[in-house]
């Protein structure tokens, strides 16, 4: 019958001399799982709506019809593909009328457990026009279709699953237009087959258009789905990999129904056998260096805390600033037995105008790179390894393009141990007090180290000094004509530590320990505690000209030496000798002693000293010296 009822008005527009057009329609692939997948498409022709499918790009022989809503003058169809055999390639066309699409391929995505698959998705966000500066959408989505062609062939759609976008898909959500104008054509080489899902961004402005078009009813839970906020947060899993797509909006992040949820999301993934990785998304980041403007403190308040209870927590994907960044949360609290350390990652150059470092930019801890480049990154997880790699790619700025380069790669491996425990090396009281461990030993490269120095043996719940420092701080670049990216931390010794004399008290006991993270973002176990005796070395004190400590002789010497000392009044003087640690080896005077010039023996031999720097000070009434000593054997 439809057949029939296609012909007759076929028939009766070429009688009365209309052109007959069959218009092109592009489909667009959303909410991906092992059995089904849902194909929606614009089109001015709503007699009916269908797709034919098949596993031969010739022989379609399965019809699937669905429906259609008119989202206020835009006529959007949907089928929903059902029954499907997980991980298999199928073809299809879609039909309304008397428009189609042309016929594409796509594959289903696998099951929990499949051995030998990679699960990958494709990242980027704020690809939106403004109403002045088009966007550069386009490019990027060819960017993406070329890298996918390069790494796997003509049919990279078998080898990759989905594209997640981080919102900000159009200027403006309240006006229908631009959603086909902004984001389904310029996609569509992506979206006839890849599954594209987002999470809504701030210029949606929670429109009722965008829910419309977004068919995530099956991904949110169903208590959820019963209240107002249907759609608007949601997760699903892809073998071992979990996606959490958040609600970041003002007046949305922080209610109480998106909190129990994810809490509830969080706690079911730690205890779920078959998910290894979770990976969590929204619009907003914490901080943005390049662009201070977006920081968004609900992020760290409301998401972080959560994130940091759950184990599995991988990365933190976001956009809203229109750039690239790299960053790590660590967790600090003094409470927890182990650290759980996940990446946050900033994809907003997906095509919106950049934005650019300014005034305002700031450098922050927590961030490791910054390139203000259009950008998107490619995720590729290992299921059977339990790892995984990423790759980011620039298409670099207006002023300075780039051809689709790799900008960088980080990774992760759940099996790969975290490197072995560090020793202190040595630590030097001059010139302040230099700390030093001996280099990480592991199988990744060292990325962080971490000193801290406290007051009380084996409490470090307040420490005197916390220092954490990163092998690399990319932030900000060297201008026209290159752009080249700086590393602030270029050439860093991450395995010492120099404190100045202005942090530590005179003749305290200080103790310390050092640890290292690797690019894996495994840390080692703390170094053991070792202690030292805050001198002041370079502070000759003659508060009174009635002290004087000279220099010992021989100097350096193996076997043994003599200090010399000399007062002009009585006093009680102490002599001591501290190792190259600051821990006291000997008492040379202890005693009351009359004006005059004195010298002591100190023996190298018959105590066992090695070989090192040692430090000899001596203290009558409030006079204080001291002196080094070299041992050599």
């Amino acid at each position: 019958m439809e057949k029939i009822k296609l012909i007759t008005v076929t028939l009766i527009m070429v009688l009365f001399g209309i052109n007959i057009i069959e218009a092109q329609v592009n489909p667009y692939l959303q909410t991906p799982t092992p059995t089904s997948i849902y194909i929606s498409w614009h089109s001015t022709d709503s007699s009916f709506t269908k797709v034919r499918y098949g596993l031969s790009a010739t022989v379609l022989n399965n019809v699937k019809t669905g429906s259609f809503q008119n989202i206020h003058g835009k006529v959007w169809h949907t089928v929903k593909l059902t029954d499907l055999t997980p991980d298999t390639r199928y073809y299809y066309r879609c039909i309304s009328g008397v428009d189609s699409s042309e016929v594409y391929p796509f594959r289903s995505v696998p099951l929990s457990g499949t051995p030998g698959r990679h699960i990958r998705f494709v990242v980027f966000g704020d690809s939106r026009y403004t109403d002045t500066i088009p966007s550069h959408l386009n490019e990027v989505c060819q960017a993406i279709v070329q890298t996918l062609g390069t790494k796997y062939g003509t049919a990279w759609y078998d080898s990759v699953n989905i594209v997640m976008h981080t919102g900000d898909i159009v200027y403006k959500g309240t006006t229908i237009s631009r959603f086909q104008n902004e984001y389904f054509t310029p996609i569509a080489n992506l979206s006839c087959s890849l599954p594209f899902m987002v999470s809504i961004g701030n210029h949606e402005h929670e429109s009722a258009y965008y829910f419309d078009y977004m068919k995530y009813e099956d991904f949110t839970d169903p208590l959820v789905a019963a209240t107002a906020y249907n759609e608007r947060f949601y997760s699903f899993d892809i073998a071992d990999c979990r996606f959490v797509v958040l609600n970041s909006n003002e007046h949305i992040i922080g209610a109480p129904i998106q909190s129990e949820w994810l809490d509830k999301v969080l706690a079911q993934s730690d205890t779920a056998a078959g998910i290894d990785f979770v990976f969590p998304f929204a619009h907003h980041p914490w901080h943005t260096e390049v662009w201070t403007n977006g920081n968004t403190d609900s992020v760290s308040k409301v998401f972080f805390p959560r994130f940091l209870t759950c184990d599995k927590i991988t990365q933190y994907t976001f956009g809203h600033a229109h750039d690239f960044e790299l960053g790590t949360i660590t967790d600090t609290d003094p409470q927890s037995s182990t650290l759980h350390d996940f990446r946050t990652l900033l994809t907003g150059g997906g095509g919106a105008a950049l934005t650019r470092y300014f005034a305002g930019s700031r450098d922050y801890p927590e961030i490791q790179e910054s390139v203000d480049d259009y950008n998107y990154t490619l995720m590729d997880v290992d299921v059977d390894n339990r790892s995984y790699i990423a790759e980011v790619y620039t298409l670099g700025k207006p002023e300075h393009p780039i051809d689709n380069q790799l900008l960088d790669a980080w990774h992760f491996r759940i099996l790969q141990p975290p490197p072995g425990k560090p020793v202190v090396s040595s630590l030097n009281i001059e010139n302040g007090v230099i700390l030093t461990a001996t280099p990480m030993a592991g199988e990744d490269s060292c990325m962080s180290s971490q000193f801290q120095i406290t007051k009380t043996q084996g409490n470090y719940t307040a420490p005197v000094i916390n220092t954490l420092r990163n092998s690399q701080d990319i932030f900000e670049n060297n201008g026209i004509p290159d752009f080249i990216p700086i590393n602030q931390n270029a050439g860093i010794d991450l395995t010492a530590l120099n404190v100045p004399d202005s942090i530590l008290t005179q003749d305290t006991n200080y103790w310390f320990r050092v640890r290292y993270r690797d690019y894996n973002l495994k840390w080692s176990p703390w170094s053991d505690e070792v202690t030292f005796l805050y001198t002041n070395i370079n502070t000759l004190n003659f508060s009174s000209g009635n002290f004087n400590l000279s220099q010992n002789f021989p100097n350096p010497f193996s076997i043994s030496t003599l200090i010399g000392y000399q007062l002009t009044v009585c006093s009680f003087v102490t002599i001591k000798v501290y190792d190259p640690m600051g821990v006291e080896i000997a008492i040379l005077v202890n005693e009351e002693k009359l004006p005059g010039s004195y010298t002591v023996h100190f023996p190298a031999t018959t105590s066992g000293y090695s070989s090192g720097v040692y430090y000899v000070q001596m203290k009558c009434d409030d006079f204080i010296q001291t002196r080094k000593m070299v041992i050599t054997k």
